[in-house]
């Protein structure tokens, strides 16, 4: 809201599969030249018909003065994504590749949990952090406010970490981990890149805090003005701070810039799941001469792009609450149904309220009918059954969904004790406490206070721009105020789905966004992406851009499920649920095979487009 080196992948090479290639490059593989480009910085914003804080000017070369976004360059064909691409479902499907995955899996996760240490010697000129935390958190004090004013020369500091740990030098790649809607306390978050894909590669690691996200703000020491986060809170001032204190790294480990020729050169990977994981592909929009290659997982770009149905999240939803509990769809549709009737025909909202175990005493000041109290409430069990729904995996009877299932599957109990039994379940639940800070104290009441999903800020309802939750505290605030401008997703209720239909509206949604921050904002849906350009990502030249999906995420049903082009590929899960490839956990021998196999395709497919960006220098 978002893992493999030697053992395994040499047990693949010395098989010979075909269509795979399982080997890492080294700058002795490269040819050397010495030619540079030159690069200016990011220029003004454009304000006219693209809305809040786009692109313009950005990275100009010293011989064309146009950006990326207005020439849309076009990328070298891949050379060799198209084999890669014909022959690796075939692969996969073979019972012999499942077996040896499998083994694979084990032999280097499980019997040998430490294979991914580095038994190569390296004596970095520009690092000499050998053992350096990748859980330390380090702060860029250069990153700019604002990207694309030219008179604003203010800086702020700007949360990051890193990990040179399994760095072999200029010439190798670089993962640059995409920071999303929630602070970044906790260090790196994907041990499949720090521990599996960086050793693998040779690869160094930066993981960016997007602004105004977590304690380290542009703006501090006070809260910013309406007119300072519609300049400042956007995704491309996000991506901006991102690719500078991308070049910072570059120049740290003596890497070329912008030089693909050079032997120096560090290819730029980016990985994200989820928003970031859009923010993943954008990079390879709107970047194309610094980013190379772009994964992005569980990426909504045909949300934000206004083309996904609006029924299709929550019906994701009711099919993923099946899929793990047969019978459960129509238990939650039945139990709220007879809960919308119960509250209807209270005599009061204190008495609906009392009846379904929640605490009046903190009861939000804006719900006074019965008709707000039930229209919030079942959005509230709405978006938190998603929660448990992105956090579905593996599949067990451990899972927060299926035991949300259960509570309504439950005959014994009444319709209003199910709605209170549910909410129990999110006591002690680490995510999610970490989505609405208040929870924690949930445990020592007896009763459940909605005022917890409350973002911070003025007039917040639990129902905010962002109908699949938006969170607590001040990261919900600042979530609530992106989906007001510019990152508007359409998620709606269909008759379809296990919870009441309800229909998401523009009109409705304007409304609520000048409720919460003033006349002056009205939500412009197309403006994004008018400016980033991706409705077509073909037409825009872009290339080597993995989306993965896991089928039982509601998010899927906004991103690419098929393969757009010969090198923009998509890898779907069966069996998984919000970016499972980039779990908190890492690969472990309680992932499915559908998983299992997924690392080793993410891994070969990285590798050829790696191997195709160093022979297409030497060209």
């Amino acid at each position: 809201m978002a893992r493999f080196r030697n053992g395994l992948l040499h047990l693949y090479s010395s098989h010979n599969i075909p269509g795979v290639r399982i080997r890492v490059w080294s700058t002795s593989e490269i040819d050397e030249q010495n030619s540079t480009s030159s690069y200016n910085k990011i220029d003004n914003i454009m304000s006219n018909n693209t809305g809040y804080g786009a692109i313009e000017g950005h990275q100009d070369h010293a011989n064309d003065g146009d950006h990326p976004l207005q020439r849309r360059v076009q990328l070298p064909p891949s050379s060799s994504s198209n084999k890669y691409k014909l022959k690796i479902d075939d692969l996969f499907a073979r019972p012999w590749v499942k077996v040896l995955t499998t083994l694979a899996l084990i032999a280097t996760m499980v019997i040998s949990p430490n294979y991914h240490k580095s038994t190569s010697a390296r004596d970095l000129e520009t690092s000499s952090e050998e053992g350096h935390d990748e859980n330390q958190e380090l702060f860029y004090e250069d990153q700019l406010v604002n990207h694309f004013d030219k008179t604003d020369t203010s800086t702020w500091s700007n949360r990051y970490y890193k990990s040179t740990n399994y760095f072999e030098g200029p010439g190798h790649p670089i993962f640059l981990i995409v920071g999303g809607e929630g602070a970044l306390d906790h260090g790196m978050l994907y041990p499949f890149v720090t521990q599996h894909l960086a050793p693998h590669f040779g690869a160094a690691v930066i993981e960016v805090e997007h602004r105004f996200y977590g304690p380290y703000q542009p703006i501090m020491g006070r809260d910013a003005t309406v007119a300072e986060l519609v300049t400042l809170l956007t995704p491309q001032q996000a991506m901006a701070d991102m690719i500078q204190l991308a070049k910072a790294f570059k120049n740290e480990l003596g890497c070329s810039i912008y030089d693909r020729s050079s032997e120096n050169y560090c290819p730029i990977v980016t990985v994200g799941g989820s928003y970031p994981g859009f923010l993943s592909a954008m990079f390879r929009v709107a970047y194309p001469d610094f980013v190379d290659i772009s994964y992005a997982s569980s990426a909504p770009l045909k949300l934000y792009d206004q083309t996904t149905d609006q029924a299709a999240y929550y019906d994701i939803v009711t099919k993923a609450a099946e899929h793990t509990s047969e019978g459960c769809a129509d238990a939650v549709r039945s139990t709220l149904e007879e809960v919308k009737e119960l509250i209807a025909e209270a005599s009061s909202v204190k008495e609906a309220v009392v009846d379904t175990n929640m605490c009046l005493d903190t009861l939000p000041e804006y719900i006074t009918t019965l008709k707000t109290y039930s229209e919030d409430l079942m959005m509230a069990i709405a978006f938190s059954f998603a929660n448990y729904d992105m956090e579905a995996y593996p599949p067990s009877e451990e899972l927060g969904l299926y035991k949300a299932c259960q509570v309504f599957q439950n005959d014994s109990t009444s319709p209003m004790d199910k709605v209170a039994n549910f909410f129990r379940l999110m006591e002690g639940d680490v995510e999610e406490e970490e989505a609405y800070p208040d929870l924690a104290a949930e445990e020592s009441r007896d009763c459940f206070d909605l005022s917890i999903f409350l973002p911070d800020g003025n007039n917040p309802r639990i129902a905010t721009s962002d109908w699949s939750g938006s969170g607590g505290g001040n990261d919900g605030k600042m979530w609530d105020f992106q989906l007001c401008t510019t990152l508007v997703d359409p998620i709606g209720f269909s008759e379809e789905s296990m919870f009441p239909a309800r229909e998401w509206t523009y009109e409705e949604l304007t409304k609520y966004c000048q409720l919460r921050w003033g006349k002056e904002i009205t939500p412009t849906p197309f403006a994004l992406v008018t400016n980033l350009g991706f409705a077509d990502l073909v037409k825009t030249g872009t290339s080597r851009i993995l989306f993965t999906n896991g089928l039982q995420d509601m998010w899927s049903g906004g991103s690419y499920l098929e393969d757009v082009s010969d090198s923009i590929l998509a890898l779907n899960f069966e069996n998984g649920a919000h970016h499972s490839d980039l779990s908190h956990v890492g690969p472990s021998e309680n992932d499915t095979e559908d998983i299992r196999e997924g690392f080793v395709q993410i891994t070969g497919i990285l590798e050829t487009w790696l191997d195709e960006i160093k022979e297409e220098s030497e060209n």
